[in-house]
């Protein structure tokens, strides 16, 4: 059994529907204070968050942010210079081969009731919208393949359990709208997806909260072609494996998929196999729960976050490496000094981990924040809603994503010059 890597500095890079039991990553996280790693009967690990949270103050903190990092808001929404503009994102962004950003909305400037959007920003920070949705909220980032842009619904009168859809007419129109998959139509489907999707070998692959033959969440597939649907694996209560997958998969060097769900004392990192098996990796004890989709570094080992509301500490970022004597490896922690709450990380062009945190900061509203590589120091490089930039957004969302010009960007589902959020741009 490997040894948990305790306070080891990270290595550089180089739904809600009625039916669904919603056990949100913003509300059932732990605040682990110091972890340790011991083998369960199955030989797989266990991580135990009863040790001393005093451990902490080998962490430090730095709540000032670095006066290098430069942001610039690039658009408000609903700011009167795009008209019918989406309002409030719901997830990060992603770069196509075009060089130009593409996200998504949960609603549209102006008009009550969930309508999201999915808009396109150009590098420059010029926004365009897409394509409108008629009572649907979207919910998760967006996924570039061949051309194609597909994404997920969620809860709407004509797809009460989410829907699976596709945009195309890439790069520059018309975008025409595809419904590949509407969750809950057979029995056994799953319902409430989780935003995101991960591409396999001509497959892409995502996760539901509930549903399934057990109702306790699935992992699913589509064919890009064909479009045909499958529900590869349904959670249950007695299957081991946890219940309810919070988060969406990632893909890692050794071609298996993992991701995070409910376990028996705490999130459970499943493993997934291309032939569809399902096994318990890792067991995060003490109510953990990942907070966000874990995301490939380019050493091959896989990065996420996690947290929670029940044990003194705060939400921390780890190290996942996979294979036989795999396991979570603590890096740092962000102390628990504003109460906030992480959505992942992503991993920057100097090698140093990047994220969003929640409804913190000196102003209460989120912040960016920075681990650097081979340390175990976080470093606030913006507090959202401080003054330091005008109308700069509050509560960001999703992750961060890396660009062609090696800056970051983000987007805030709320502030900015009308209120109904921003995307952002952070050069570290």
């Amino acid at each position: 059994m490997a040894a948990f890597q305790a306070l080891q500095p990270p290595v550089p890079f180089g739904y809600d529907h009625a039916s669904v039991k919603q056990y949100s990553f913003r509300e059932q996280l732990i605040r682990g204070s110091f972890y340790s790693t011991f083998a369960c009967s199955s030989g797989r690990k266990w991580i135990n968050s009863s040790v001393l949270s005093a451990a902490f103050v080998l962490l430090l903190f730095a709540g000032e942010p670095r006066a290098s990092a430069q942001v610039t808001v690039l658009h408000s929404f609903g700011d009167g210079s795009v008209a019918n503009d989406g309002a409030s994102p719901a997830a990060g962004l992603i770069q196509a081969p075009d060089g130009n950003f593409y996200g998504v909305t949960g609603y549209q400037a102006g008009k009550t009731g969930p309508n999201g959007t999915v808009f396109q920003m150009t590098p420059a920070g010029v926004v365009r919208i897409i394509k409108r949705f008629t009572s649907q909220t979207l919910i998760g980032p967006l996924l570039y393949y061949k051309k194609t842009l597909i994404g997920v619904a969620g809860s709407s009168p004509t797809e009460p359990n989410g829907a699976l859809f596709a945009l195309t007419g890439y790069p520059d129109g018309p975008w025409a709208k595809h419904f590949w998959h509407k969750f809950g139509g057979t029995a056994g489907d799953g319902i409430g997806p989780v935003g995101g999707l991960a591409l396999g070998s001509g497959d892409l692959y995502g996760t539901t909260m509930g549903g399934g033959s057990a109702g306790d969440g699935t992992i699913y597939k589509v064919n890009f072609r064909s479009h045909n649907y499958t529900v590869v694996y349904s959670f249950s209560d007695t299957s081991g494996t946890g219940i309810f997958p919070n988060t969406a998969l990632a893909r890692a060097n050794d071609g298996n998929f993992y991701g995070g769900a409910e376990g028996l004392f705490g999130a459970a990192i499943f493993e997934m196999m291309p032939n569809g098996q399902v096994t318990l990796f890792e067991q995060l004890d003490g109510n953990a729960f990942l907070t966000g989709p874990m995301t490939k570094g380019s050493d091959g080992n896989l990065y996420g976050t996690a947290g929670g509301q029940f044990v003194i500490g705060s939400d921390f970022v780890f190290r996942f490496t996979t294979g036989p004597g795999g396991g979570v490896g603590f890096l740092a922690s962000l102390r628990d000094v504003y109460n906030g709450q992480t959505m992942g990380v992503i991993e920057g062009p100097n090698g140093n981990i990047y994220g969003l945190s929640l409804e913190d900061g000196t102003a209460g509203m989120g912040t960016v924040f920075e681990l650097a590589a081979g340390s175990n120091i976080i470093t606030i490089l913006h507090n959202f809603g401080d003054g330091s930039v005008q109308n700069d957004g509050a509560i960001p969302v999703g992750t961060l994503v890396v660009g062609s010009d090696n800056n970051l960007y983000g987007a805030t589902s709320q502030g900015g010059s009308a209120g109904l959020g921003t995307v952002f741009r952070i050069s570290p």
